[in-house]
């Protein structure tokens, strides 16, 4: 390999590496728990993703205006991770996790298997007979 592709290569990687952005937010649908109310989901909803901004070392929009001084955490996160998929899915499960404990009703991934009908027990009497059924009499 030629002196002059090292530099060439570590740039082009360095290029690359930096189109990698901080989640902009959730993509995944968060509801109100059963006894939330909406201003206590818009209060969770708020810690929550800082919580998960946190998790990777991103800075929301509001800590990087508010820094005086640019420093390298608020150019961009010190996430190293290989894409922004990988970025997007942690924020999601730091975000999910944070809304979960918080009582909101979060995504369950998985197949939803119905149950088989309960039986009664063997030594159940109904207080009443079942009614007969319903159709052509011989």
């Amino acid at each position: 390999m030629k002196p002059r592709s090292v530099p060439l290569l570590m740039a082009a990687a360095l290029a690359v590496g930096a189109c990698t952005s901080i989640p902009s937010g959730p993509s995944v649908m968060v509801l109100p728990g059963s006894n939330k109310t909406f201003d206590q989901f818009l209060g969770d909803d708020h810690n929550c993703r800082q919580f998960a901004l946190g998790q990777f070392g991103g800075v929301s929009s509001q800590q990087a205006s508010s820094t005086a001084a640019v420093s390298s955490s608020a150019v961009g996160p010190s996430y190293s991770g290989d894409s922004g998929y990988g970025a997007q899915y942690q924020y999601d499960a730091a975000y999910i996790q944070c809304m979960y404990a918080h009582g909101h009703r979060v995504p369950v991934y998985g197949q939803m298997i119905a149950a088989p009908p309960a039986t009664p027990p063997a030594n159940y009497k109904p207080a009443f007979p079942p009614p007969a059924p319903q159709g052509h009499t011989p």
